[in-house]
């Protein structure tokens, strides 16, 4: 369900920032899977680690929108 949630907002970026973060977006996908897979049999252990997606997801999500602000300044 992370995986999932976590693919539509990486799917809703530009082609050009997907295609530069590929790498990253990957591995932040592989760990939420691992989240999904795994939350159950130990909580505390994954809860810590969804929080660190989450921080490497706000730092995707950051490059999105400087993206979009150079862009959209280029475009006026």
């Amino acid at each position: 369900m992370f995986k999932k949630e976590l693919e539509e907002l990486f799917n809703g970026m530009p082609q050009f920032v997907q295609d530069k973060l590929k790498p990253v977006i990957d591995n932040i996908l592989e760990r939420a899977g691992e989240y999904d897979e795994f939350k159950n049999e130990d909580p505390e252990y994954y809860e810590e680690d969804r929080e660190l997606i989450m921080k490497d997801v706000h730092k995707v999500k950051y490059l999105n929108d400087q993206w979009r602000i150079m862009n959209s300044r280029e475009n006026n």
